[in-house]
């Protein structure tokens, strides 16, 4: 997917939702060190479900 979608040559968004937060879903980071390098590396924009969520979401 990153490799089709990370293309800055035109309009788009790129945008990796990091799953990092067990306490509302599951907490499946390990083995995603490569995928947040190329994120990155080629400016895409990570959310992480445990930092992001309130600004996302609002406050509960």
């Amino acid at each position: 997917m990153m490799d089709f979608s990370g293309t800055p040559d035109g309009p788009g968004l790129r945008l990796l939702v990091l799953h990092d937060d067990a306490e509302r879903e599951f907490d499946y980071t390990a083995g995603a060190e490569d995928v947040l390098g190329r994120a990155r590396d080629q400016g895409w924009t990570v959310v992480s479900m445990a930092n992001d969520w309130t600004t996302v979401f609002g406050a509960p």
